[in-house]
């Protein structure tokens, strides 16, 4: 009988990945899907790992035994995601394997929790009697009687107290504690409905849904491609209601934890207690509970953002990737997988469903669509039957010429006016946080960069520092150049701080509420923010993309851009296509309900084709226009690109490095279809202080190339004259750095 298995390592580099052999310790089984504790290398230090085969029956003598063996978590389903994950994302084997673990597995915070409950009521009344003048004893005893079992932890927060006041209560024989296994629910608190709401759909969403139907149990993928505004949401209920109808789990994935306020309340009025959430904003805790109660069967519906695409719901499953298109379905460190293969893999593999929704699909779905490679259905309709927003265009050349050098321009500060006064709401979407952009010396003229990125860094007023927006550096404001000593620095730009300050100035008595990374910070912040606009608290929304897409407000009637060139002109050939998108997706938030709606939108290029196409929602001759250039010039979806960077102590290695790199894609390449673009650095020069190059490689995403990535990879990374440069590799990246 072979006693040994083979174990994914943590920590170790590619070029030495492999599936460790371990015996087992006598007594013990470690089934495929444990975790487990190993000892490695010559020191044997203690290191975590998972069993993901058998062994390969080598000796036992030359084997080590394995540590401590801890819960099995993954499937065999599981497993084979990441055979598939490791040979498609050139990670290693633990890396891989720690997507599909639930969040918290190797710390403390998955253990049981300690409880606490009131033995004998009378006794604890008595007391409470006795002693009302101990406001702690009894404000815990209290809530002990009102609420019963309640964590400890929950118990000092409420409470407000400290756990020795629990302690000594306990002691006293009125409250006993106990280990307990108390699963934490992050919709706990919200009132279960007692009938879910009727879903009807209209003519085209009904044709949309069963065909879908009909594919359920295909493995097959389909596109729904609507209008904003069309009532997607609606279909995915009914695809929803039908996958559990015959038994299986669903999973819904939006790109933003923003969003999930929205659609969680109206998911759990269908769905109630059957409903879970996985994203980061939840604590450790509560996602690795959320992730049980998914996989025990009790949470049948799940919703969440990207790794929600790991959920371990049972095969068949219906997966729906709403907003499609956007970047953030692509992880950016390594394994760099994207939800959407992975989506598209399990669905295929499961004989599931995959659905991509979205009103700008991207462009490799839309071109597989057409293609006839997955199904496609269409919504030309907003579900209400109203218009989309009439789109007012200001042209921001004017304002400056006519000296308005503010960034609400005219146009866009009388229609602001007429809502203030008609007590409707606006949306205002400003990409770009803090207060101005760029810090430039007026003698010498430097820019303030970060060290760590080379990046201009930006003033942010609410703390008196410049920042970096992508690293998160900071430093106290600056009034001296560090290059020449001037004194005199000129502060420009505009971000949602400064347009939230020129706001207040041109309407004192309006009320904003600002939603960027600097306040969202909170666990429930978000909610907060989204559940004070729709109550009305506030006449304007004034925020980044987070506020783009997804958000259903029946009071606003007016949506502002304050300038929609901020992503026109990157080198990112994906530029156009991008600035498509935001611009839709966030004037489609206008005029969702009974009320009309509009969107002014502030630009320099004001008859560029990209904005007349997405101020009239047209995405299809958008498509055939962008596209047509793509082909001539070989970009996706008319080939894969992939994408290495390289990171060294010094620009010179770094370029040596992607110089001597592109040759040997070369030499391998010889028989192999591939395109080369030369070294160049990045429009992030640094990353924590070193300097960073990349090579793209336009070619055809194949078994063939992957492996010949790999092997180049692995024998690069092993040589000496390379142990100082990190180099990645990412297949079809959204992000072209």
């Amino acid at each position: 009988m072979n006693r040994s298995v083979g174990v994914a390592v943590e920590g170790i580099p590619r070029s030495a990945d492999k599936l460790y052999e371990y015996l087992l310790p006598e007594g013990v089984d470690a089934p495929v899907g444990s975790v487990v504790t190993v000892p490695f290398g010559h020191s044997d230090r203690a290191l975590r790992g998972v069993v993901l085969g058998p062994g390969e029956g080598n000796p036992p003598e030359k084997l080590k035994t394995l540590r401590s063996v801890g819960e099995c978590y993954l499937s065999a389903e599981a497993v084979g995601l990441i055979r598939y994950m490791r040979d498609r994302y050139f990670c290693t084997w633990f890396e891989a394997a720690r997507c599909l673990l639930p969040t918290g597995v190797f710390g403390g915070s998955v253990k049981s929790l300690q409880a606490a409950f009131v033995p004998d009521e009378g006794a604890a009344a008595a007391y409470m009697e006795a002693h009302y003048s101990n406001r702690k004893h009894c404000d815990v005893l209290g809530f002990l009687l009102e609420e019963g079992r309640m964590t400890v932890k929950e118990l000092t927060y409420m409470a407000g107290v400290s756990e020795s006041v629990i302690k000594t209560l306990a002691k006293k024989g009125l409250i006993a504690l106990e280990k307990a296994e108390v699963l934490r629910n992050p919709l706990k608190d919200r009132p279960v409905p007692e009938t879910p709401p009727e879903v009807v759909l209209n003519e085209e969403q009904s044709v949309a849904a069963n065909a879908m139907i009909s594919d359920l149990s295909s493995g097959k993928t389909h596109l729904l491609y609507g209008v904003t505004g069309s009532g997607k949401t609606h279909v995915f209920i009914r695809l929803i209601d039908e996958a559990l109808k015959q038994g299986r789990q669903a999973v819904l994935m939006i790109p933003e934890i923003s969003l999930t306020l929205q659609i969680v309340n109206r998911l759990y009025a269908h769905y109630s207690t059957s409903l879970a959430i996985l994203h980061s904003g939840l604590s450790m805790g509560e996602r690795f509970d959320e992730w049980r109660r998914i996989r025990s069967g009790d949470a049948r519906v799940v919703i969440g953002t990207r790794s929600a695409v790991f959920a371990p719901v049972s095969s068949p499953a219906l997966f729906i990737i709403d907003e499609e298109q956007e970047h953030t379905y692509k992880s950016e460190s390594s394994p760099r997988y994207h939800a959407r293969e992975i989506a598209a893999y399990r669905a295929a593999r499961g004989k599931g469903l995959l659905v991509l929704a979205s009103a700008t699909p991207s462009f490799e779905s839309f071109y597989r669509a057409q293609k006839g490679v997955i199904g496609y259905e269409n919504l030309t309709q907003r579900f209400n039957g109203r218009p989309l927003p009439k789109v007012l265009v200001a042209d921001l050349r004017r304002e400056m010429m006519s000296g308005n050098r503010s960034c609400i321009g005219r146009t866009l500060g009388m229609e602001l006016e007429k809502n203030l006064q008609r007590g409707e709401q606006s949306i205002l979407f400003m990409n770009r946080r803090g207060y101005q952009s760029h810090i430039t010396c007026t003698k010498c003229g430097t820019v303030v960069k970060c060290p760590h990125c080379g990046i201009a860094m930006t003033y942010h007023s609410y703390n008196n520092r410049v920042v970096c927006n992508y690293c998160g550096h900071s430093v106290p404001y600056l009034s001296t150049c560090s290059s020449c000593g001037e004194k005199r620095l000129l502060y420009s730009g505009v971000g949602t701080q400064k347009a939230e300050e020129e706001l207040q100035h041109l309407f004192p008595e309006i009320r904003i509420c600002r939603m960027d990374a600097d306040t969202v910070g909170g666990k429930y912040t978000r909610e907060g923010i989204l559940n004070d606009f729709r109550d009305h608290k506030y006449d304007v929304l004034l925020g980044t993309q987070m506020i783009t897409k997804g958000l259903d407000f029946p009071n606003v009637t007016l949506v502002g851009v304050l300038n929609a060139d901020m992503s026109l002109y990157t080198s990112d050939f994906r530029a156009y296509e991008k600035t498509f998108s935001l611009l839709t997706q966030v004037v489609g938030r206008a005029g969702r309900a009974e009320k009309e709606g509009r969107a002014v939108v502030q630009t320099y290029s004001p008859s560029h084709t990209v904005l007349s196409y997405a101020f009239a929602q047209d995405y299809q001759r958008f498509y055939q226009e962008e596209t047509a250039l793509r082909q001539s010039l070989l970009y996706p979806p008319y080939c894969d690109l992939c994408q290495f960077c390289f990171l060294a102590d010094t620009e010179s290695d770094a370029f040596r490095a992607a110089e001597e790199f592109s040759d040997r894609l070369r030499e391998a390449a010889a028989d192999l279809p591939i395109r080369l673009i030369l070294p160049k650095a990045t429009a992030v020069p640094l990353v924590g202080g070193k300097a960073r190059v990349r090579v793209l490689m336009k070619c055809k995403d194949s078994k063939a190339q992957r492996d010949m990535i790999s092997q180049i990879l692995d024998d690069f990374r092993k040589e000496k004259s390379n142990r100082d440069v990190v180099v990645t590799a990412d297949m079809n990246p959204v992000n072209i750095l």
